[in-house]
């Protein structure tokens, strides 16, 4: 499920020189992935190499193994810069052997495709750069219209409002968004437009970005037709960026996970899939986490929350058979609030019940991103009277 990249990851490419050489140099260019920032035509000494990787910032390496001391080379580089993505070219029977032990992330015969190299790079990156992420919380529809987005909106301004935590809230519902609907807002900056310019996105031109209401920076969709897909590799680049600048930050999904989403989904935290109560929603939610595990995310973290409930509806027990999934939680039918806050262009009143239910989960999710041991649902398991008290 995971495909081409269009933005271009920098890169350093060391080779000899040879007529080898080019045959690296071809399928880094075929790739459409790299943008070499150094080219070395020859074996590098410390010096210059630690000069290259401070001077250009490189996030992946492609090492033509084509000497023995080309392994003291990729050591050095992992010494040098302990994330970065290194894959060895031409790899001999020793760097085989020794590849757990130089640093190597990838080993790849002289003998392949830019395709090969493409999906070698993302996995090399992926095992660097990408591992979860104890901030980062999808919310996943089971279908349109299940409330997914009142859900983010609500919990992100409660964790701001009750713990002065730095939140980002990204509309990843790239068609079919209403985060911007619901706050009234009229964005002239939006997370298609980010996605254009992701190549140039650093943490300084990120503010420019954001929209800030009550304490929350919002990445608006503009539901635009005429922008073109993201790829996994945007998102993975946006994810950089921000690492270190939120407390928290919270990802509203469409209802299908695609090869550019999918990004987030196995980065998260938690995936919380959102249903209501009845029979077709159900149904759905069952088909949402049964992809979810095939796509190999941990059944512990993955978490059912049952919107618009009331207490005439299913149980949490006969809601946990139908879907096979435990429920984490509920949150009340409360449409007089939720009518007013749309109304109002703000966030559910926190006097109100079904506020107060936001607000607590707000706390348990910021409880979350402290305490990776538990599962998901151990973390949780109090949260049940949330809806039913």
């Amino acid at each position: 499920m995971l495909s081409s990249c269009i933005r271009m990851f920098s890169a350093i490419v060391i080779h000899s020189g040879s007529t080898r050489s080019n045959v690296l140099r071809y399928l880094v260019a075929a790739s459409n992935c790299l943008d070499v920032v150094k080219d070395i035509d020859h074996l590098p000494k410390e010096n210059e190499l630690a000069h290259v990787v401070k001077t250009f910032d490189p996030e992946v390496a492609v090492v033509d193994l084509f000497c023995a001391d080309t392994l003291a080379v990729v050591t050095k580089l992992r010494e040098l810069v302990p994330n970065l993505a290194i894959l060895g070219f031409g790899a001999s029977l020793d760097a085989a052997l020794l590849s757990p032990q130089i640093g190597l992330d990838i080993l790849l015969s002289e003998h392949i495709s830019a395709e090969v190299l493409r999906s070698a790079i993302h996995e090399a990156l992926r095992k660097q750069r990408g591992g979860v992420e104890k901030t980062l919380f999808c919310f996943l529809p089971a279908k349109a219209g299940s409330g997914s987005s009142t859900i983010v909106l609500n919990t992100a301004a409660a964790m701001a409002r009750e713990h002065g935590k730095r939140i980002l809230v990204v509309d990843a519902d790239l068609r079919s968004g209403i985060l911007a609907l619901l706050l009234g807002a009229k964005p002239i900056r939006s997370i298609q437009s980010l996605l254009t310019n992701i190549k140039n996105l650093d943490q300084l031109r990120f503010p420019e970005m954001v929209y800030s209401i009550g304490g929350v920076d919002y990445l608006f969709s503009s539901r635009s037709i005429d922008s073109t897909p993201p790829e996994w590799g945007d998102y993975f680049h946006l994810l950089s960026t921000v690492r270190g600048m939120y407390d928290a930050i919270l990802v509203d999904l469409p209802e299908l996970v695609n090869s550019a989403t999918f990004e987030f989904v196995r980065r998260s935290q938690s995936i919380y899939v959102i249903c209501t109560p009845e029979p077709p929603a159900l149904t759905l939610a069952k088909q949402r986490c049964d992809e979810l595990i095939r796509f190999n995310i941990p059944p512990n973290r993955i978490g059912l929350l049952v919107n618009r409930w009331h207490r005439s509806d299913l149980s949490s027990q006969e809601i946990s058979h139908l879907v096979g999934q435990k429920v984490i939680g509920f949150f009340p039918n409360d449409y007089p609030s939720v009518r007013s806050s749309i109304m109002s262009s703000r966030p559910v009143s926190p006097r109100s019940r079904l506020g107060g239910a936001y607000a607590k989960f707000a706390g348990l999710l910021f409880g979350e991103t402290h305490n990776t041991d538990a599962t998901l649902t151990e973390k949780l398991k109090f949260f049940w009277s949330i809806g039913t008290s």
